[in-house]
C-alpha cells in the first residue's frame, strides 16, 4: 500500500472508530512512518546515551540493501510481508497471507499491542500505528514473501491490469521503468517480495491478474490469479476498525475479527478505494471525504486538509535533545523495537520458521 492508505486511510478509520484527531494523527503518522524509517546509524542523545533506530524500510531500487539477506529478515519480513505460517515447508510458511481471523501471526501482534495499551506503555499508540501498517500490507502483499524466493517470481507474460481505462498505460509504464532500472538484476529482483508484479498490489483501484512462475504456495482460495484490490483494501479497513475499537475499550483481545461500517459509511469507503487516480489524487479524495463529513459526522477543524508530516519523527528530533524520550521519534523506535523482538523471538518460532 501507499501513502493514501497508510496515512489517510488509517487516519479516517481511526477517527471512525472514535479516536480524537490528535490521537488518530499519531496512529496514522506511525503507520506511514514505517515506510520512512531508514536510518541505520546509532543516534547520540545529547551526549548522554545512544538510541539504536529501527530500520523498517528500504526504497525498492536500493538493490544492494534489498538483496542483503539479513535486511530481508529485519525489514521486509516483519514490517511488510508478515508470514502466514501455512504450508509443509519453510518457503511456503514464509508467504504472507491476509490478516483475517485465524492468521496466528496477525492475532499475536494485535494481542501484543492491546497488552502494551493495558500496561500504559508510552509507545502504545505508535505501536498501534506500526501494526496498522503491517496488517494493511497483509491485504495487499498476500501471496508473496519478504525474502528472496522462487515462490515470488511472476510469469511476466501473464501480468495484466484488468481496469480498462487510461491508467492502464500509466501503471504499465511504471512496470517498464522498474524493469529498466534493475535490468541487470531483474531476475534476482523479481524473487523479492512483489517486485515481479511491480506496484500492482499497492494500488487500491487495481483489478489485475497474473500467474506464478513456480508452484508450492499455500493452498488458500484467495491466492487465485485474479485480484480485486479495492475489495481486499476494504477488508483491511474493517479489520483495523475492530482493532481500534478494542484498543479504545482497553480490551485484551478482539470481540469480533472485523468491525463493519454503517450503511452510510460502507459505500463511501468503497467509492474512495475504487477511485482510479495517481497517489496524490487518491490522497485528495480521502481528504475531501473527511472534510465533507461523509465518513464521520464530528468533523473538527484539525481534520480538515490533514497531511502526513514527519516533523518530530526523524532522528534529528532526538539528537542533542535532553527531552528525547518525550518525542514521537523516540517512542516510534521503542515501539518498533518491541514489535521486531516479538516477531523474531515469538512469532517466527511459533510458525516453525526460526528456531
Amino acid at each position: 500500500m501507499q501513502l493514501d492508505m497508510h496515512y489517510h486511510g488509517t487516519y479516517a478509520v481511526a477517527r471512525m472508530a472514535g479516536f480524537s484527531p490528535d490521537l488518530a494523527n499519531t496512529i496514522a503518522t506511525a503507520a506511514q512512518y514505517v515506510d520512512e524509517s531508514v536510518c541505520a546509524q546509532p543516534v547520540d542523545i545529547a551526549n548522554r546515551r545512544y538510541m539504536l533506530p529501527v530500520v523498517s524500510a528500504h526504497k525498492m531500487l536500493e538493490v544492494s540493501k534489498n538483496f542483503d539477506r539479513m535486511d530481508q529478515w529485519n525489514v521486509w519480513v516483519p514490517f511488510h510481508f508478515l508470514p502466514g505460517g501455512m504450508g509443509d515447508n519453510v518457503e511456503s510458511r514464509m508467504i504472507c497471507l491476509k490478516g483475517d481471523e485465524g492468521n496466528r501471526a496477525v492475532e499475536a501482534i494485535i494481542e501484543h499491542t492491546l497488552a502494551a495499551n493495558a500496561a500504559n506503555e508510552p509507545y502504545a499508540l505508535h505501536l498501534l500505528g506500526i501494526i496498522s501498517h503491517v496488517i494493511q500490507d497483509t491485504y495487499s502483499h498476500y501471496g508473496f514473501s519478504g525474502t528472496a524466493s522462487p515462490l515470488n517470481e511472476v510469469d511476466q507474460t501473464t501480468l495484466e491490469a484488468l481496469n480498462a481505462d487510461v491508467l492502464d498505460s500509466y501503471v504499465s509504464r511504471k512496470l517498464d521503468l522498474f524493469k529498466e532500472r534493475v535490468a541487470a538484476s531483474f531476475a534476482e529482483a523479481s524473487m523479492l517480495g512483489h517486485a515481479g508484479a511491480a506496484t500492482f498490489p499497492d494500488r487500491p483501484y487495481m483489478r489485475w491478474q497474473f500467474e506464478y512462475s513456480n508452484s508450492g504456495h499455500p493452498e488458500v482460495e484467495y491466492l487465485a490469479s485474479e485480484r480485486d484490490n479495492a475489495q481486499s483494501f476494504y477488508e483491511a479497513c474493517t479489520r483495523l476498525h475492530a482493532v481500534y475499537k478494542a484498543f479504545l475499550s482497553s480490551q485484551s483481545s478482539l470481540d469480533a475479527p472485523h468491525e463493519p461500517f454503517s450503511e452510510r459509511q460502507e459505500p463511501i469507503l468503497k467509492e474512495i478505494l475504487a477511485y482510479e487516480g495517481i497517489k496524490e489524487e487518491r490522497c485528495k479524495v480521502w481528504k475531501m471525504r473527511i472534510e465533507d463529513g461523509s465518513l464521520f459526522s464530528n468533523v473538527a477543524s484539525s481534520d480538515v486538509d490533514r497531511n502526513f508530516s514527519p516533523s518530530g519523527w526523524g532522528i534529528r528530533a532526538v539528537m542533542d535533545n535532553p527531552l528525547a524520550s518525550s518525542t514521537d521519534s523516540f517512542q516510534f523506535h521503542r515501539a518498533a523495537r518491541s514489535y521486531l523482538e516479538l516477531v523474531h523471538d515469538k512469532i517466527l518460532p511459533m510458525l516453525k520458521i526460526l528456531n
